[in-house]
C-alpha cells in the first residue's frame, strides 16, 4: 500500500470537480474586516505554542475577529485519531490539518495552528496547501532546560527513559525553521507579549483591518 508520506503528492480520484463558492473572497473580507490567514505556531514540546495560540484567539475574538485554533493534540483526538508519532504520521497529521486550515481560510476565518511540526520540508508542503500568501510561520523557542521544566506531561522524561520513540528534541531531530516570519523566545516573552508581537505582524502584513463602527451589510444606507 501507499505510505502516508506519499499522500502529499497523491492525485485526487478521477471525475472529481471543484465547485466554487458563490461568495467571493473579497465579500468575506469586507464582512469580517480581515484577510484570512493561518498563523502556524511551531516548536518543541514546552515552547508555549498552545498557550500563545489560545491567548491570540482570545485577543482577536475580543477585537471582533472571526478566529479559531487548530491544536495538534486536539486534532489527534478526532480527525487524526488513527495517527501515531512516526515521521510519516506527524507529516500526515499536519497535512490533514493544513487542509482544514485552508477550508477555514476559504470561509474567511483566521486560523491559528499549533503543531510541533519538526520537519522543514513538511512545513513547506503545509504552506503550499494553505497558500503561501495566507501563512505566517511563527517559531516558538526556549532553551531545553526551560522546555523540560514546563513539561507537565512528562514526555521528556519518558523519552529519556526510552519509553517514547521519535521524540523531537530528544530521540528525533527538530529542524528549526529557516526563515520564519517571527521568532518568539518564550523564555524572555510572556504570553501577552508574544500575542502582541503576532498581532503587530498581522497588522503590518495587512491581514487585520481597522474595525468599522457597524458591520457591513452589502446595502447602501441611501
Amino acid at each position: 500500500g501507499r505510505s502516508l508520506g506519499d499522500v502529499w503528492a497523491a492525485e485526487p480520484a478521477v471525475l472529481l470537480k471543484v465547485r466554487d463558492s458563490l461568495i467571493a473572497p473579497a465579500e468575506r473580507e469586507r464582512r469580517y474586516n480581515q484577510v484570512p490567514v493561518t498563523v502556524l505556531l511551531v516548536g518543541l514540546t514546552g515552547s508555549g505554542k498552545s498557550r500563545i495560540a489560545y491567548g491570540l484567539e482570545r485577543r482577536l475574538w475580543d477585537e471582533g475577529r472571526a478566529v479559531t485554533v487548530l491544536y495538534g493534540q486536539n486534532m489527534r483526538q478526532g480527525l487524526n485519531r488513527d495517527l501515531g508519532f512516526t515521521a510519516d504520521d506527524r507529516s500526515e497529521n499536519l497535512r490533514r490539518s493544513a487542509e482544514v486550515a485552508k477550508l477555514l481560510n476559504d470561509a474567511g476565518v483566521i486560523t491559528i495552528a499549533a503543531f510541533v511540526a519538526p520537519h522543514d520540508a513538511v512545513r513547506e508542503k503545509a504552506k503550499q496547501v494553505i497558500g503561501r500568501d495566507h501563512v505566517l510561520e511563527v517559531y516558538c523557542t526556549a532553551p531545553m532546560e526551560v522546555l523540560r521544566s514546563r513539561d507537565q506531561s512528562g514526555a521528556y522524561k519518558l523519552a529519556d527513559e526510552g519509553k517514547i520513540a521519535q521524540m523531537p528534541g530528544v530521540t528525533a531531530a527538530f529542524e528549526e525553521p529557516k526563515s520564519p516570519d517571527l521568532v518568539l523566545y518564550t523564555d524572555q516573552l510572556d504570553v501577552d507579549a508574544s500575542v502582541t508581537r503576532i498581532i503587530e505582524l498581522m497588522k503590518a502584513r495587512g491581514y487585520l483591518r481597522e474595525r468599522s463602527s457597524r458591520p457591513a451589510t452589502g446595502h447602501s444606507s441611501g
